[in-house]
């Protein structure tokens, strides 16, 4: 006859902690007390505080040029692209590629700057936005020495009226015509203050 039991100490240590286990778990199991607070959030539409143009703006614009560059606002005003063929040159600059109409005073600043590309041919980049009698309003330096700086320290005030942009890149020379770099940022306006807040979850 087979009889079943523990009479092993060892056995019974073995229960002993199975069952300990079991308990810990239906205890963590068990351990969740959650309180939920509600919250109505309603949004509205209001006039955007800046817009950017590559047509349609009361002042000349060097947005399009075939073979060279080609600025394009987005009709959606959520912001712009743009192509830009470089050269061997030691610098080029876009000069008044993008118009910008600011409705409600405000800081300016740029966050968020990435790069991807399968080579690294923009050695520096510089945004630089200016008033309709070409003062300069502010610098904003995205790239240096090859690498993005993501969050520019630059904060730029500005009152209603329109600006223009330009840009101004240093190559990586020599450059080949099979190599590409794609820059990626955001503008930032603060219509509260002059803090700068990078975008999150990007």
């Amino acid at each position: 006859m087979i009889k079943f039991g523990m009479r092993s100490p060892k056995m019974r240590r073995y229960a002993v902690i199975i069952a300990m286990a079991l308990m810990l778990a239906s205890v963590v199991a068990l351990a969740d007390v959650i309180y939920y607070y509600k919250g109505v959030i309603t949004a509205q539409v209001t006039t955007p505080p800046l817009v950017f143009y590559s047509e349609g703006f009361p002042y000349t614009l060097n947005s399009y040029f075939s073979g060279y560059v080609n600025f394009t606002a987005l009709s959606t005003g959520t912001g712009f692209t743009a192509k830009i063929n470089l050269t061997n040159a030691y610098y080029a600059y876009f000069y008044h590629a993008l118009g910008l109409v600011v409705n409600t005073p405000g800081w300016l600043y740029v966050t968020n700057v990435t790069t991807s590309g399968n080579n690294i041919i923009i050695g520096n980049m510089t945004i630089i936005v200016q008033d309709p009698h070409d003062n300069i309003m502010c610098i904003f330096q995205v790239i240096s020495n090859g690498q993005p700086i993501t969050n520019p320290p630059t904060v730029c005030p500005l009152s209603t009226g329109p600006y223009f942009i330009s840009v101004l890149v240093q190559p990586v020379n020599p450059l080949s015509a099979s190599l590409s770099e794609t820059v990626t940022l955001y503008f930032g306006y603060n219509v509260v203050s002059n803090a700068t807040v990078p975008l999150p979850l990007t």
